[in-house]
C-alpha cells in the first residue's frame, strides 16, 4: 500500500518515549492506496488495485479457537493484537519481519493476511480521511457505549485529539449541549477555541481535584447524560458521576495515576447510571465514521491539519513531548511531502 497519511495520537508518543524492544516503523492511524494485490487478498478484502483504504491497527490471529477472533466485532481483544501483550499491531512490528514496512511513517506499507482494512470513497478529502480511526473511536465511546442521542447533554474532559473527535461524534447525533473542559495552558486554550468553533461550550480548570465541581457549576444543573474522560484523570473523573442524569454514563478512555478513594455507589444505583471503560472501537464504528465523514458537516473540517514530511518526524515528536509543538491536535505525517 502507498501511504497517503499517518495521523499521530497519544499512543505514538508513549511508544516513542518509552521505546520498543526492536527497531520499528511507527504510525498506526494509516490511510493509503492499494498498489499491489494477490488474487486471494483481492477476494478476501473485496478491494481493487487503486482503492483508497483505512487500516485498523489490530493484526488479530484470526484462528477459530481464539475467543476474540471467533466473533466478528471484538477481534481487537485478540491476545496477539493486545497493546500490552502480543503487540501484533500496525506500527509496532519490527524491521526484522518481512520487508520491515509495517507502520504508516513510510512511503509504503506491507499488508498481510491479518490486515483489517476499510474501503474509503475516492473523493473523500484527505484531511477528513485522516480522521477515520479517531472519529470511529469517538462514535463508539460517545454514542454506542456512552448512549448519546438527540438532545443529550455531553461533557468531554480534554480538548485533545480524541476530545475533538468526541465533540464531532456528539454533534453527529444532535446532542443538545456539548461541554468541553480543558486547562489554561496555551495549547489547551487554543484547542478549546477549536472545539468552540465546532459548537461546544468551553470550561477551563487547572486543578484535577476540582473537575467535578467545575462541571457541576456549569449551566443546566440537572447533570449530563454522558461524561467522557479522554485524558485519564483517574479518581477525579470518578467523582463526576454525581453529575450524571438518570441512566447516564461516565466513559473512561484512559488510565489515570490518581487512585480512586471512593465511589458513591448509591448515586449509581439510584440513577441507574454507570461507569464503563473503553478500548479501541468496533468495526461498525469505523464504517459509521467513514459514512459521516463522507456526508460532511462533522465539524472536523474546521480543525487545522498540521502536515509533516518523513524528515520532520523526529523533530515533531520532540516538540510534542516538550509541549512546544503545534496546538492543533490533528497532526498528520504525509510521506509525499
Amino acid at each position: 500500500m502507498k501511504v497517503e497519511s499517518s495521523a499521530l495520537c497519544g499512543t505514538d508518543l508513549d511508544l516513542y518515549q518509552k521505546g520498543l524492544s526492536h527497531p520499528t516503523v511507527m504510525g498506526h492511524h494509516v490511510i493509503g492506496k492499494v498498489v499491489s494485490l494477490s488474487p486471494v487478498m483481492q477476494w478476501s478484502w473485496d478491494v481493487e488495485i487503486g482503492d483508497r483504504v483505512a487500516l485498523e491497527e489490530y493484526l488479530p490471529c484470526g484462528l477459530p479457537t481464539c475467543e476474540a477472533c471467533s466473533k466478528p466485532d471484538i477481534y481487537r481483544f485478540c491476545p496477539e493484537a493486545d497493546l500490552w501483550k502480543g503487540q501484533r499491531r500496525v506500527g509496532m512490528l519490527g524491521l526484522h519481519e518481512g520487508s520491515g514496512l509495517h507502520g504508516g511513517n513510510a512511503e509504503y506499507m506491507e499488508l498481510s493476511t491479518r490486515t483489517v482494512l476499510h474501503k474509503l470513497p475516492k473523493d473523500l478529502d484527505s484531511n477528513l480521511a485522516a480522521w477515520t480511526q479517531p472519529f470511529a473511536n469517538a462514535v463508539d465511546w460517545v454514542v454506542n457505549i456512552g448512549g448519546a442521542t438527540s438532545g443529550s447533554r455531553v461533557a468531554i474532559i480534554g480538548p485533545g485529539y480524541h476530545g475533538v473527535a468526541a465533540v464531532a461524534a456528539a454533534k453527529a447525533v444532535g446532542a443538545g449541549e456539548i461541554v468541553v473542559l480543558g486547562r489554561n495552558s496555551r495549547t489547551s486554550r487554543e484547542r478549546l477555541e477549536i472545539v468552540e468553533s465546532m459548537g461546544a461550550s468551553i470550561l477551563t480548570n487547572d486543578d484535577a481535584a476540582t473537575t467535578s465541581a467545575v462541571l457541576g457549576q456549569h449551566g443546566d444543573r440537572s447533570g449530563f447524560d454522558v461524561i467522557v474522560d479522554t485524558v485519564g484523570l483517574g479518581g477525579p473523573a470518578i467523582d463526576t458521576t454525581e453529575h450524571l442524569r438518570k441512566l447516564g454514563r461516565l466513559v473512561l478512555a484512559g488510565l489515570g495515576d490518581t487512585p480512586v478513594a471512593e465511589v458513591n455507589l448509591k448515586n449509581l444505583v439510584r440513577g441507574a447510571s454507570g461507569i464503563v471503560g473503553v478500548r479501541g472501537r468496533s468495526p461498525q464504528s469505523v464504517t459509521r465514521s467513514i459514512e459521516l465523514l463522507a456526508a460532511g458537516g462533522t465539524g472536523l473540517e474546521l480543525v487545522p491539519s498540521i502536515d509533516v514530511g518523513l524528515d520532520g518526524v523526529d523533530e515533531l515528536f520532540r516538540t510534542l513531548l516538550d509541549r512546544s509543538g503545534p496546538s492543533s491536535p490533528h497532526v498528520v505525517i504525509r510521506p509525499s511531502l
